[in-house]
């Protein structure tokens, strides 16, 4: 097939969940069909910018052409807040290019795509611009919910703009997906949102949503064995006491979270282990991040050039997030890589694995400390819900079947439902 891919972010690198998916759905079609691709180059700083370079070389020479325009993010929080007080949405301005359009458009009159598939609500409007056989839409989850949740955490005049954001967002979202033939979502959470407050479904949706889970890929970054990627070195775990939390530190649910865990969490886990380390691991650290950074106990990396290494060196992984929705997918790579983690509800409901065998879930700061220390103390508790884990993700987020199913979508064709068991979540550790 001939295939348009418009992705807000493009993966280059793959170093966040969103990207994670965007890359393996890329890669996936770049390799068996000729596709075009053309989205926003995301990188700040000398090191990211020579990054995303080189990740981006890699993509031309799998795609026919590549067209990636750099995001300058002053630049576009001005478009957007613009967007907003004219009455259209922040996220409309915000990723907003005639360079972008222009380029696209012209290939839309040049090629005769067979589909087009847009990554992100963002992409939507100039997706439906481009004349094709099919259009599916990957929104992933719900972006709409996150501006809405944000603004009940938020003080005014901050929760004002988050709120008007969502509730404008959340009818585009709406009328985006009516007019495309396929919309995906990450998980069965983010889809039943759709319904949540409509259960007659009165958009006559239903038909054309579907769930793709994100697969974590051989390619995801995570540490070898035997020149595969299995997971743990042969001597499992080490010995240091050192907790990891990996993501885009200027996202502000894992700003809030770092910052919430270095505070409140760990003071109570150096009680009994002084010789905890807490790793924060991420680019792009806002102030509030780096200044956590002590050299000893609290470490701050910023961007690095991979997380592998990094992941090798952990006992603990965490995600100590407030505020999620759909998939943490850098929780997935810790599992993959056989390290036992510790999360928040919100983060255990969108993975779906079982609470005190493959995963630990606590919200207060009493009982997350419980449950690192037990990991912390007890190496074969912690290596057996590290295979655990592993094996829960290879088995549950096998990229394969996800990726088949979006070339079904794409040719037009309806694939079959796929069922997943859902384990409830309490806010407990049944392990401690």
């Amino acid at each position: 097939m001939k295939l348009l891919v418009l992705i807000h972010r493009l993966p280059c690198p793959p170093d966040r969940g969103s990207k994670i998916r965007a890359a393996a759905e890329l890669r996936f079609l770049a390799r068996r069909h000729e596709v075009w691709c053309a989205g926003f180059l995301d990188a700040e700083g000398r090191a990211a910018r020579r990054q995303a370079r080189e990740s981006l070389a890699e993509w031309r020479k799998l795609c026919r052409a590549v067209v990636a325009v750099p995001l300058r993010r002053p630049v576009a929080a001005v478009r957007a807040m613009h967007r907003l007080l004219t009455g259209s949405t922040a996220t409309e301005g915000y990723f907003a290019s005639r360079a972008l359009e222009h380029q696209v458009l012209q290939w839309g009159r040049n090629i005769d795509f067979d589909a087009v598939l847009a990554f992100s609500s963002s992409m939507a409007p100039l997706a439906l611009r481009v004349p094709a056989g099919r259009h599916v839409l990957d929104l992933v989850d719900l972006d709409s919910r996150k501006w809405i949740d944000s603004a009940c955490r938020a003080s005014w005049p901050m929760s004002w703009v988050y709120r008007t954001e969502g509730e404008r967002l959340a009818r585009r979202e709406r009328k985006w997906m009516q007019a495309f033939d396929a919309n995906i979502f990450v998980n069965e959470r983010e889809a039943a949102l759709l319904s949540e407050d409509d259960t007659a479904d009165p958009d006559g949706l239903g038909p054309r949503v579907h769930v793709i889970e994100t697969g974590v890929c051989p390619e995801a970054d995570i540490p070898a064995r035997d020149g595969e990627h299995l997971g743990l070195c042969d001597e499992g775990l080490p010995e240091e006491a050192n907790i990891g939390f990996i993501g885009a530190m200027d996202y502000p649910p894992n700003v809030e979270g770092a910052v919430w865990f270095a505070r409140s969490i760990l003071p109570l886990i150096r009680i009994h282990r002084p010789d905890a380390a807490f790793w924060i691991i991420g680019r792009s650290s806002t102030r509030a991040v780096r200044e956590l950074h002590d050299g000893m106990g609290i470490h701050v990396t910023g961007a690095v050039p991979s997380v592998g290494p990094y992941l090798g060196r952990l006992r603990v992984s965490v995600a100590p997030l407030r505020l999620a929705r759909g998939v943490q997918t850098k929780v997935l790579v810790a599992m993959a890589a056989g390290i036992p983690c510790v999360v928040t509800p919100c983060v255990a409901e969108g993975i779906g694995a079982r609470v005190g065998r493959e995963i630990l879930v606590a919200s207060s700061p009493e009982r997350f400390a419980r449950a690192v220390r037990m990991l912390l103390s007890d190496r074969d508790r912690a290596e057996a819900m590290g295979e655990a884990g592993r094996q829960f993700v290879h088995r549950r987020y096998n990229p394969d079947a996800g990726l088949a199913r979006l070339e079904l979508l794409l040719k037009g064709y309806e694939p079959a439902p796929t069922e997943r068991p859902v384990e409830p979540v309490a806010d407990l550790c049944r392990a401690c």
